[in-house]
């Protein structure tokens, strides 16, 4: 069941809270992956615009979403047999299955909507991290949550106030527009899983490590 989308209300200048602006570099403090944590705990809600989501780089913990009421995630581009690929990996691998399990009970509970805007084109990808007031912060820039050695620095910003609103309405607009690719995606995951479980041999069995080993080494 789709939760009603939270109301990003216009200010004016006159009852607007203050502006904050954060600069964000790879490579220097306050890291990326740290801020985005920070931020998704100590919210009620997250919108989530990427233009693509590999699963296989998803570097978050289950504390630091499974306390949201309501995540919204939009996408440009979503390849669902990439996605089962990535997935079926993450799920036999035991620092990445605890974080998946969690997305796919938040998506079979209805907390995570996911939908796709293919026409779109936004640029860079952002989030809007919300409190019970609206929208508190919005982080802009290219979402990064591990290292990617040889690659020339990224940057990001980190807004409050006013322009975290602004950045809230964009996303509204978007997700108005945008197709509901929910059911799609739980079949595709929760196939998975189900399929991984029935595979995955009793703990102890040595069985476990030898699957994953192949697993990696599939093409």
């Amino acid at each position: 069941m789709s939760l009603p989308p939270p109301r990003s209300t216009p200010l004016s200048a006159h009852d607007a809270p203050p502006t904050r602006t954060r600069l964000l570099i790879e490579g220097e403090d306050p890291a990326f992956p740290l801020v985005y944590r920070r931020n998704l705990r100590r919210c009620t809600g997250a919108d989530i615009a990427l233009t693509r989501l590999r699963i296989a780089t998803l570097r978050l913990r289950p504390r630091d979403v499974d306390h949201l009421v309501r995540i919204r995630l939009l996408l440009a581009e979503l390849t669902t047999s990439a996605w089962e690929v990535e997935t079926h990996r993450a799920l036999l691998d035991p620092r990445r299955a605890p974080m998946l399990r969690i997305l796919i009970a938040l998506l079979e509970s209805g907390r995570l909507e996911f939908r796709a805007a293919p026409l779109a084109a936004w640029a860079p990808d952002f989030t809007v991290f919300h409190g019970s007031e609206g929208p508190r912060r919005a982080v802009i820039g290219p979402h990064w949550l591990e290292s990617s050695p040889g690659q020339g620095p990224r940057f990001g910003a980190v807004v409050s106030g006013i322009e975290a609103r602004r950045v809230g309405e964009r996303f509204d607009r978007i997700w108005r527009r945008a197709y509901d690719v929910g059911p799609a995606v739980t079949r595709l995951l929760g196939g998975t899983l189900a399929a991984v479980d029935r595979l995955t041999p009793p703990s102890g069995s040595g069985i476990v490590p030898a699957l994953q080993t192949l697993e990696f080494l599939r093409p």
